[in-house]
């Protein structure tokens, strides 16, 4: 008898916990409207994150013209690491519902590790811009691998905005996100590198900005 009971006990837990577990499918009105919540998430981080390295890179700029003190390229450096670190911390933070197909919670979530990567990544070559320790090649490096992070990000929110029916695939808005291009800082770096007019802090090493 009394194993009897435990037997059904269990079958309750077990009917209990699957249930609690899986959630009822989201219509397609819904998947579109999560998704699209999704990439507005993105869309207000990616603001953030260029107004604080416009902000960071107009500072650098004047310091290796000699217009900004050490003690200012130093406020812009940590202005933008808080600002890098703390974008990266809320998109870990950032849900996304179970109720989606399970395609595209997996283009999400390999779209939301990939951003916050870069972001992280940016964070790191923010701090290596004051460092003697670190050469222009390897500052160089930081930024591009940041951006490879971020367009891998790019690429896979815009698969799932492709399979929530948001966009169609092959069209112009699979190429952005909020509205800019998304060349890459290697593209950039070609252009900036023959100028060479950004200077590390105390190293006299020509560096680019931070893309």
């Amino acid at each position: 008898m009394r194993q009897a009971l435990l037997a059904v006990l269990l079958m309750v837990v077990m009917v209990l916990s699957a249930c609690s577990n899986n959630s009822a499918p989201a219509s397609h009105e819904e998947v579109q409207e999560k998704v699209q919540s999704f990439y507005n998430e993105m869309t207000k981080f990616d603001q953030m994150g260029k107004s604080s390295l416009d902000a960071f890179n107009t500072t650098l700029t004047s310091f290796s013209s000699g217009k900004a003190t050490d003690k200012e390229l130093e406020k812009a450096i940590d202005q933008f690491q808080d600002t890098a670190s703390d974008i990266a911390d809320e998109v870990k933070d950032v849900k996304i519902s179970k109720s989606l197909p399970e395609n595209i919670q997996k283009l999400l979530k390999d779209s939301m590790i990939a951003f916050k990567s870069a972001y992280s990544i940016k964070e790191q070559a923010s701090k290596s811009a004051a460092s003697p320790d670190v050469t222009a090649d390897e500052f160089k490096d930081m930024n591009q691998q940041a951006d490879v992070a971020m367009l891998y990000g790019i690429s896979k929110l815009n698969e799932a905005r492709v399979a929530a029916g948001l966009i169609e695939k092959g069209s112009a808005a699979e190429e952005t996100l909020s509205g800019t291009d998304t060349s890459t800082a290697a593209d950039t770096q070609a252009n900036t590198d023959t100028t060479d007019k950004n200077t590390k802090s105390g190293s006299g090493t020509s560096v680019t900005d931070v893309k």
